[in-house]
Protein backbone atom coordinates (compact mmCIF):
# COMPACT_ATOMS: atom_id res chain seq x y z
CA UNK A 1 0.00 0.00 0.00
CA UNK A 2 0.89 3.60 0.01
CA UNK A 3 3.28 4.95 2.74
CA UNK A 4 2.82 8.16 4.21
CA UNK A 5 4.86 10.78 6.15
CA UNK A 6 4.50 11.19 10.37
CA UNK A 7 2.03 14.31 9.80
CA UNK A 8 -0.11 12.61 7.60
CA UNK A 9 -0.35 9.76 9.45
CA UNK A 10 -1.21 11.35 12.64
CA UNK A 11 -4.02 13.45 10.58
CA UNK A 12 -5.24 10.25 9.08
CA UNK A 13 -5.87 8.35 12.24
CA UNK A 14 -6.22 11.31 14.71
CA UNK A 15 -3.32 10.69 17.04
CA UNK A 16 -0.67 13.55 18.19
CA UNK A 17 3.12 13.56 16.47
CA UNK A 18 4.45 13.25 19.52
CA UNK A 19 2.44 9.66 20.11
CA UNK A 20 3.03 8.42 16.65
CA UNK A 21 7.02 8.68 17.58
CA UNK A 22 6.26 7.02 20.94
CA UNK A 23 4.90 4.30 18.89
CA UNK A 24 7.44 4.03 16.48
CA UNK A 25 10.34 4.12 19.07
CA UNK A 26 8.81 1.69 21.14
CA UNK A 27 8.28 -0.95 18.71
CA UNK A 28 4.53 -0.93 18.44
CA UNK A 29 4.26 0.64 14.88
CA UNK A 30 6.52 -0.35 12.11
CA UNK A 31 7.98 2.53 9.50
CA UNK A 32 10.45 2.84 6.80
CA UNK A 33 13.26 5.57 6.32
CA UNK A 34 12.97 6.99 2.92
CA UNK A 35 15.97 9.31 2.09
CA UNK A 36 14.44 12.87 0.40
CA UNK A 37 17.17 15.27 -0.75
CA UNK A 38 19.60 13.82 1.56
CA UNK A 39 17.47 13.69 4.72
CA UNK A 40 16.43 10.53 6.31
CA UNK A 41 12.34 10.36 6.49
CA UNK A 42 10.29 7.89 8.37
CA UNK A 43 7.46 6.97 6.41
CA UNK A 44 4.64 4.75 7.45
CA UNK A 45 2.68 2.36 5.56
CA UNK A 46 -0.84 2.86 5.01
CA UNK A 47 -1.65 -1.08 5.96
CA UNK A 48 0.08 -0.31 9.06
CA UNK A 49 -1.85 2.39 9.98
CA UNK A 50 -4.61 0.04 9.73
CA UNK A 51 -3.08 -3.15 11.75
CA UNK A 52 -2.83 -1.10 14.73
CA UNK A 53 -5.73 2.23 14.67
CA UNK A 54 -8.23 0.06 12.66
CA UNK A 55 -10.22 2.20 9.93
CA UNK A 56 -8.43 5.68 8.86
CA UNK A 57 -10.70 7.87 10.36
CA UNK A 58 -9.14 11.36 8.71
CA UNK A 59 -10.19 9.61 5.22
CA UNK A 60 -12.92 11.52 3.96
CA UNK A 61 -15.47 9.45 1.29
CA UNK A 62 -15.58 11.50 -1.87
CA UNK A 63 -16.75 8.84 -3.73
CA UNK A 64 -20.02 6.75 -3.58
CA UNK A 65 -20.14 2.81 -3.43
CA UNK A 66 -23.53 3.19 -5.47
CA UNK A 67 -23.23 1.70 -9.47
CA UNK A 68 -24.40 3.70 -12.08
CA UNK A 69 -25.62 2.15 -15.19
CA UNK A 70 -23.71 3.16 -17.90
CA UNK A 71 -26.85 3.10 -20.08
CA UNK A 72 -27.80 5.88 -17.90
CA UNK A 73 -24.35 8.33 -18.51
CA UNK A 74 -23.85 7.24 -22.09
CA UNK A 75 -27.06 8.20 -23.81
CA UNK A 76 -26.45 11.88 -24.56
CA UNK A 77 -23.16 11.20 -26.63
CA UNK A 78 -24.12 7.56 -28.19
CA UNK A 79 -25.00 9.56 -31.26
CA UNK A 80 -21.81 11.92 -30.89
CA UNK A 81 -19.71 9.29 -29.80
CA UNK A 82 -20.81 6.91 -32.87
CA UNK A 83 -20.62 9.59 -35.36
CA UNK A 84 -17.19 10.42 -34.53
CA UNK A 85 -15.85 6.44 -34.30
CA UNK A 86 -17.37 6.54 -38.24
CA UNK A 87 -15.48 9.25 -38.81
CA UNK A 88 -12.14 7.30 -37.43
CA UNK A 89 -13.05 4.66 -39.55
CA UNK A 90 -13.05 6.60 -42.10
CA UNK A 91 -9.72 8.30 -41.96
CA UNK A 92 -8.07 5.25 -41.30
CA UNK A 93 -9.19 3.61 -44.47
CA UNK A 94 -8.36 7.26 -46.15
CA UNK A 95 -5.38 6.94 -44.84
CA UNK A 96 -4.37 2.94 -45.67
CA UNK A 97 -5.28 4.05 -48.93
CA UNK A 98 -3.02 6.81 -49.30
CA UNK A 99 -0.28 5.00 -47.76
CA UNK A 100 -0.54 2.46 -50.73
CA UNK A 101 -0.82 5.36 -53.41
CA UNK A 102 2.70 6.51 -51.98
CA UNK A 103 3.67 3.06 -52.10
CA UNK A 104 2.62 3.16 -56.00
CA UNK A 105 4.42 6.01 -57.07
CA UNK A 106 7.67 5.03 -55.90
CA UNK A 107 7.59 1.68 -57.53
CA UNK A 108 6.32 3.71 -60.25
CA UNK A 109 8.97 6.19 -59.76
CA UNK A 110 11.69 3.71 -59.85
CA UNK A 111 10.59 1.62 -62.89
CA UNK A 112 10.57 5.48 -64.37
CA UNK A 113 14.54 5.45 -63.18
CA UNK A 114 15.39 1.69 -64.11
CA UNK A 115 13.79 2.85 -67.64
CA UNK A 116 16.14 5.71 -68.42
CA UNK A 117 18.69 3.67 -67.27
CA UNK A 118 18.28 1.47 -70.17
CA UNK A 119 17.42 4.27 -72.67
CA UNK A 120 20.45 6.22 -71.87
CA UNK A 121 23.31 5.77 -75.00
CA UNK A 122 26.07 4.29 -73.21
CA UNK A 123 28.28 4.03 -76.39
CA UNK A 124 31.89 5.13 -76.33
CA UNK A 125 32.25 8.68 -78.27
CA UNK A 126 33.31 8.45 -81.57
CA UNK A 127 37.12 9.91 -82.43
CA UNK A 128 37.46 13.26 -83.37
CA UNK A 129 39.24 13.88 -86.74
CA UNK A 130 42.90 13.95 -85.76
CA UNK A 131 44.25 17.48 -85.47
CA UNK A 132 47.09 18.23 -87.91
CA UNK A 133 49.28 20.73 -86.24
CA UNK A 134 50.18 23.52 -88.50
CA UNK A 135 54.20 22.53 -88.73
CA UNK A 136 54.05 19.15 -89.76
CA UNK A 137 52.79 19.79 -93.29
CA UNK A 138 56.48 20.95 -94.38
CA UNK A 139 56.85 17.30 -93.21
CA UNK A 140 54.88 15.37 -95.45
CA UNK A 141 55.82 17.26 -98.41
CA UNK A 142 52.41 18.99 -99.50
Amino acid sequence: MATVSISEASRLVNVSRPTLYKMLNAGKLNYTSVVKKGKALKQIDTSELMRVFGALTGVKKETSEDVNDAVNNTVVNTGVLQDLQHQIALLKAENEGLKEAVSARDEHISSLRQAMYLLEDKTEPQQTERRVLWWRFWKNGS
